[in-house]
C-alpha cells in the first residue's frame, strides 16, 4: 500500500516564481491571485478570467489545498490512491483526488453521512482554519471559532479580508499567498505588488515571524465554569465557587493525559485520578475534543464540551451536584487514540467544606 504524503517542507523549495507585470493599481487580490495563476495553484476559467468576486466551492478548496503542500508529479503519480481514499458521495470526478488526500492529511473533514458538502461555498471561518492547518505552528492555539481571530493576529489577513461570512476567490488568494510566505515560500512579487500586498497585510515580514498565543485559555476555563453554574441554577443549585488549588489539580490531570496519551480517569501510573490532591472528597469530569469534531461544531471549546457532559447523566450529576462546592477547570493540547490533534478538558470538583492544601505533579507511565 502506498503512504500518505505527509505535508513536507521539502515541497515548498521547488516553487519560486517572479510576477512582473503588476500595474500601480492592480488590487492586493489581483496581485496575489496572478502570483498563484502562474505557479498553478488558481486557475481561472476558460477566458482566463480569475472570478476574483466570486465564491469558492469546497471542492475547489481541496484543489488548491493540494497544490500547495505538494508536488504535482508525484501527486499526479498517486493521484488513483487518493481518489480510493474519496468515500464521500457528493464529490465529483474530478475532485475525488483532491478530497482524498485532504482528508487523509486532516486538511477537511465531511458533514457525516457520506457527504462532504462539495458545492457548499466556503466559509472565512473555514478557509483560515485550512490555512492554519497547512501552518501546523505548534505554538499557535485556536479552535474553529477562533480560527479568522487568529490568521489575522499571525498576519495572514487583514480583517475586512475575512470579515464576510463566505470568502470570495480574490480573498481567497491572499489568504494563500500570506500562508505560502509564512511557510517559506519565496512568493517574489514586483515591488508594486509587494507594495499592494503589505498594505493588505499579506507580506509583512515582522508580522510573520511573530509567534503569540492566540488562545485565551482563562477566558474559556471561566466559560466553562460559568456554563456549568448555568446548569445549576436551571436546578436550583448553588454556584460552584473557583478554588485555585483545584485550577492547578485540573490542570495537571489535563497536562499528564496530553503528555502520556492516557485519556482515563486513571492516571498515567495507574494512581486514582483523587489521588491528584490530598483531598480525597473530589470528584471528575474529563472529555477528549478533537479539532476535527470543534469544526464540526461550529462551536466554541467551552460550549461543545459542556454540552457533551451534559448529554451524560454521570458527568451531569457531578456539575449539578448540590454536595459540591467548588470547581477546577484544565485545559491541555495533545493528540487522542486515533492521531488527531485534540483538547483535554478536565473538571475536578470538591465536596463543600472539605480542603485541599496540596497538588501533585503530572505522572507518567
Amino acid at each position: 500500500m502506498k503512504r500518505i504524503r505527509v505535508i513536507s517542507l521539502a515541497v515548498i523549495a521547488a516553487l519560486s516564481l517572479t510576477v512582473t507585470s503588476f500595474a500601480a493599481e492592480k488590487s492586493p487580490q489581483q496581485s496575489a491571485a496572478a502570483y498563484l495563476s502562474e505557479a498553478g495553484i488558481m486557475l481561472g476559467n476558460e477566458s482566463g478570467d480569475m472570478m476574483l468576486e466570486q465564491g469558492l466551492t469546497r471542492a475547489q478548496m481541496a484543489a488548491l489545498l493540494t497544490r500547495i503542500v505538494t508536488d504535482p508529479e508525484q501527486f499526479e503519480t498517486d493521484s488513483a490512491f487518493y481518489r480510493s481514499l474519496c468515500s464521500f458521495t457528493d464529490v465529483p470526478e474530478w475532485a475525488k483526488s483532491y478530497v482524498g488526500y485532504c482528508v487523509a492529511n486532516n486538511l477537511v473533514a465531511g458533514y457525516g453521512n457520506g457527504r462532504y458538502g462539495s458545492n457548499d461555498p466556503v466559509t472565512s471561518a473555514a478557509a483560515c482554519t485550512v490555512m492554519l492547518r497547512c501552518l501546523n505552528d505548534v505554538d499557535a492555539v485556536w479552535d474553529y471559532q477562533s480560527a479568522c481571530r487568529t490568521a489575522v493576529q499571525m498576519g495572514l489577513a487583514a480583517e475586512e479580508i475575512v470579515a464576510d461570512a463566505e470568502i470570495t476567490r480574490g480573498n481567497m488568494a491572499v489568504l494563500i499567498c500570506r500562508t505560502m510566505a509564512r511557510l517559506g515560500y519565496d512568493v517574489k512579487l514586483s515591488e508594486t505588488a509587494q507594495s499592494n500586498l503589505s498594505a493588505d497585510g499579506i507580506s509583512d515580514a515582522a508580522a510573520a515571524q511573530e509567534t503569540t498565543e492566540y488562545f485565551d485559555d482563562a477566558a474559556t476555563k471561566q466559560d466553562i465554569i460559568d456554563r456549568t453554574n448555568a446548569l445549576r441554577h436551571q436546578k436550583g443549585v448553588a454556584a460552584l465557587r473557583v478554588n485555585d488549588k483545584l485550577m492547578q489539580a485540573a490542570q495537571v490531570r489535563a497536562d499528564e493525559m496530553a503528555a502520556s496519551g492516557v485519556y482515563s480517569h486513571t492516571r498515567p501510573d495507574g494512581r486514582k485520578s483523587n489521588t491528584v490532591t490530598d483531598s480525597r472528597y473530589t470528584g471528575e469530569n474529563i472529555h477528549s475534543i478533537s479539532d476535527l469534531y470543534l469544526e464540526q461544531q461550529h462551536k466554541t471549546l467551552s460550549e461543545t464540551v459542556v454540552n457533551l457532559w451534559s448529554n451524560s447523566k454521570a458527568h451531569t450529576d457531578n456539575m449539578t451536584n448540590s454536595r459540591y462546592g467548588e470547581i477546577g477547570v484544565g485545559l491541555a493540547r495533545g493528540v487522542n487514540q486515533n492521531g488527531l490533534d485534540c483538547w483535554y478538558c478536565v473538571q475536578v470538583f470538591l465536596l463543600d467544606g472539605c480542603e485541599v492544601t496540596w497538588v501533585d505533579t503530572p505522572t507518567s507511565k
